[in-house]
């Protein structure tokens, strides 16, 4: 199994391995299987098909394969109830875990390209002359105490960044506060990205989308020293900054004030 016109057939058979198949009757089943068991042949996938399907669709397969009805029926009604279990890094790998299945290949349970970052804005708000967000960040799936997590501020132009290590929260997984000195950077529109750290794994995202409720989404904008701020959220709902560079105060009283603050 290594054409593309298989990788297709497989996808649209295994595809319905999903609520549909958890509505069929116990015949029904068994029927869908035993077609699916002869799709699959008796050596399964071969390394390209794997590498062509996602871990979910390469687990359902060994299932069918293997003759493993229960085991089936319990990972596809996991995935529907919202329940796709728990993960585990491995030298910089990380593996699906589902405690019921036995034998699973490695190659088969390896997410590490389908991982990414739950997260969720709670706190925006303006404190002194610099920016405070509180949220959380954490690596999908994977179970740890031990997330460290990195702001990123990333113009969109030139791509230059200015990384801002996160204060670690108790009160929750992942969860982070953080203050950004506009002063830091260059005057450029700064798009605010989340990288989320755990077992030597780390994963980042736009960051602001995913909201506490009530959070305030309209822009605040601040003179501070030399600039002029804008933190607002973009059409696709991510939080930004647009940094202003402001003309130099030259006027007596502004050249006292200075001198009075040297």
């Amino acid at each position: 199994m290594t054409s593309d016109c298989t990788i297709s057939v497989l996808r649209d058979v295994l595809r319905v391995y999903d609520h549909r198949y958890l509505s069929l009757d116990r015949h029904q089943r068994e029927r869908l299987v035993e077609g699916t068991r002869h799709v699959l042949g008796e050596e399964g996938l071969s390394d390209t098909v794997r590498a062509a399907l996602p871990a979910s669709v390469r687990l359902r397969a060994f299932c069918i394969q293997h003759g493993l009805r229960d085991e089936l029926e319990r990972l596809i009604r996991d995935e529907v109830e919202g329940g796709p279990g728990g993960a585990v890094v491995v030298g910089g790998r990380i593996y699906a875990m589902y405690p019921y299945l036995r034998g699973v290949p490695r190659q088969d349970a390896d997410i590490t390209d389908e991982v990414g970052v739950d997260h969720r804005l709670d706190l925006l708000a303006w404190q002194g002359g610099k920016v405070r967000i509180r949220g959380f960040a954490a690596l999908q799936r994977v179970e740890t105490k031990r997330t460290s997590v990195d702001v990123v501020l990333r113009e969109r132009t030139s791509g230059k960044e200015h990384g801002l290590s996160a204060e670690t929260r108790q009160d929750h997984r992942g969860g982070f506060e953080v203050l950004a000195d506009p002063a830091a950077v260059e005057p450029g529109r700064w798009d605010v990205h989340v990288a989320a750290t755990a077992h030597g794994v780390t994963r980042e995202a736009r960051f602001g989308s995913a909201r506490a409720e009530g959070l305030r989404t309209s822009p605040q904008a601040r003179v501070t020293g030399t600039r002029k701020v804008t933190v607002y959220f973009t059409r696709g709902g991510h939080l930004a900054l647009v940094v202003h560079a402001t003309p130099r105060d030259t006027s007596l009283l502004a050249r006292i004030r200075r001198r009075l603050l040297r």
